[in-house]
């Protein structure tokens, strides 16, 4: 009588080393399909015109950190969330505080620092003067200008002072107008720049066809 061994493999281990592969392809597909969501964000903010700051706001991660799983989840999400959130929306911005009214800056008003205009305090403080208001022609709005003269660079607004109207230094006498420093409304309606659940129905799709190919 002859005696046949077989032997078989470690049928836990097949299984385990199954698994593992599966853990990586699923974590991978999650993560390339995550990632390019990012990118499908990112990309709609600057085709908003909203610039690549903004866009930069979009970041993602996949769960769980550092290792792999058959039930990974993606979470993208923005640093920026009141903006992106505004814009993808349509939301409309009203005062707070018991304000009436939105100050809206006009390029006449100065900045002060690189990134940021004056505030409606800080105009009057620097010019030592107080707002004229005017109607503006829609309805609900009003104008404020402040009295003003031209910068002896020819750019910019510099207050009226008594020097500056009769001349000094050589410089010729400039004449004080009114300036348009800001326009206040009720209220202002963000448009809707983007769709941020079109982006996640794409996103999810194309993390499907990762996993089914």
């Amino acid at each position: 009588m002859i005696g046949i061994s077989v032997k078989l493999p470690d049928l836990a281990a097949v299984e385990e080393q199954a698994l593992d592969r599966a853990r990586r392809d699923i974590t991978g597909a999650m993560r390339e399909a995550t990632e390019h969501l990012k990118n499908m964000l990112r990309d709609q903010v600057e085709e908003a015109g909203m610039g690549a700051r903004i866009a930069r706001t979009w970041r993602f991660e996949v769960y769980p950190k550092g290792r792999a799983a058959l039930n990974p989840a993606g979470e993208v999400w923005s640093k920026a969330p009141k903006i992106i959130d505004a814009f993808a929306r349509g939301a409309t911005i009203r005062p707070v505080n018991g304000g009436k009214y939105l100050w809206i800056p006009t390029k006449n008003v100065p900045k002060k620092g690189r990134n940021r205009r004056m505030t409606p305090e800080e105009v009057e403080s620097s010019f030592n003067i107080d707002f004229e208001y005017v109607p503006g022609r829609k309805r609900g709005t009003i104008l404020a200008f402040i009295i003003a003269v031209q910068a002896a660079s020819g750019r910019g607004f510099r207050a009226a002072s008594a020097g500056r109207l009769r001349g000094r230094k050589g410089l010729a006498p400039r004449k004080a107008k009114p300036v348009l420093m800001f326009v206040l409304v009720k209220d202002v309606k963000e448009p809707k720049l983007f769709d941020l659940d079109a982006a996640a129905a794409e996103g999810a799709a194309y993390f499907a066809t990762l996993v089914e190919g």
